[in-house]
């Protein structure tokens, strides 16, 4: 498939078109959530809005087509999240701010959990080019914040850029997060200690650990409980 056929046919301008359009990508992400991609049809779609499938193509050639514009909306959503989670914790210690931004990441994959791992099977399978750069590059800049609130609690970074260890957490995040949410089952208890542990290993040389720890404070606990430690 071609990344034009992925485009949206035209952008609604007016208030009952940004409403219709609305109203199918409402119903594109309640099939997938429901049914993932096995029932997953424009079709399906347009039963489920309530409309014509007409009406479904007069916006979208096609079901990538929908399933493109649900990932845009979702990687929008999960840039603006964690933009304001980085904002959050720029006070925090540096593992208490890791397990925060762990914690904002597994939500976000497993609040529906048949719906992301749909949507990520997808992100790998078709040829989104640079739709996604924009909010990539909002991720990474995201990161690259924190980076820099916690500089005095990092090592230096001798083998890559700082953007390369943005995009590096980015992606061991990712990794971890998807690996687990393989199957649309809920969020094991034991990924939240996992991914902070993997994180904070990249970023702590060994023995370090970070402004929160000392002497008397063998390791960070989860601040959402305030009893399992997250490493």
């Amino acid at each position: 498939m071609d990344e034009t056929q992925l485009k949206a046919r035209k952008a609604p301008r007016q208030a009952r078109s940004l409403a219709t359009v609305e109203v199918i990508l409402a119903a594109a992400a309640r099939v997938l959530s429901r049914e993932s991609l096995a029932g997953f049809n424009t079709n399906r779609v347009a039963e489920v809005a309530g409309v014509s499938v007409g009406s479904v193509y007069q916006y979208f050639p096609n079901k990538a087509a929908l399933v493109v514009a649900l990932i845009e909306r979702e990687q929008a959503r999960l840039a603006e999240g964690l933009e304001a989670a980085v904002a959050s914790v720029s006070d925090a210690p540096l593992l208490e701010g890791l397990s925060r931004l762990a914690r904002l990441a597994i939500e976000q994959q497993f609040q529906d959990p048949v719906f992301a791992a749909a949507l990520d099977h997808e992100e790998r399978r078709l040829p989104l080019g640079t739709r996604l750069a924009s909010s990539e590059s909002r991720l990474v800049g995201a990161i690259l914040k924190f980076l820099e609130d916690h500089r005095d609690e990092l090592i230096p970074f001798p083998d890559g850029s700082p953007e390369e260890v943005a995009r590096d957490l980015l992606l061991i995040t990712r990794v971890l997060v998807e690996a687990d949410a393989y199957g649309g089952q809920g969020a094991p208890t034991s990924l939240h200690p996992r991914l902070v542990r993997a994180l904070s290993g990249y970023l702590l040389a060994p023995g370090v650990d970070g402004r929160s720890a000392g002497p008397d404070r063998p390791g960070l606990r989860d601040p959402q409980n305030g009893e399992s430690p997250v490493v």
